[in-house]
């Protein structure tokens, strides 16, 4: 009996597998990374937008937000402090904390291959101004 390439199809399955493994391993490391850097432009946002305090609100133990200078100046910190093509940011205030949504696009690069597509990754921080 002639048993020369048996090994073959086991070490094609193998290889197969080992490479479907990879791109799980780097695709998993790039959305980690992709989410952190979300957050991290989420987090700016919503500081630099917590730091525009109202002047001429009455103080009744509460710091008050300029409403309009508060979303503007989160929206704006969010999208420069780490720029990415395909990123948005969208802010609110309710006058006491400013809220910052950061949105950001993830296409995986190895398992794209196989028919897994782009998905979204969207990050929430939120801040208040406090007194120190």
């Amino acid at each position: 009996m002639n048993e020369r390439g048996s090994m073959l199809p086991y070490l094609g399955a193998l290889f197969f597998v080992g490479f479907v493994l990879l791109g799980l391993a780097l695709d998993v490391a790039l959305l980690a990374a992709t989410y952190r850097e979300a957050a991290v432009a989420a987090d700016m946002g919503a500081e630099a937008g917590a730091a525009h305090v109202e002047a001429t609100a009455a103080y009744d133990g509460e710091l008050r937000l300029h409403e309009t200078a508060a979303v503007t100046a989160a929206e704006t910190a969010s999208l420069r402090s780490r720029p990415r093509p395909g990123r948005s940011a969208a802010a609110a205030t309710d006058g006491i904390e400013v809220c910052v949504v950061v949105t950001d696009r993830f296409e995986p690069r190895i398992l794209g291959a196989v028919g897994i597509g782009r998905e979204g990754v969207a990050v929430r921080a939120c801040a208040a101004p406090r007194q120190g």
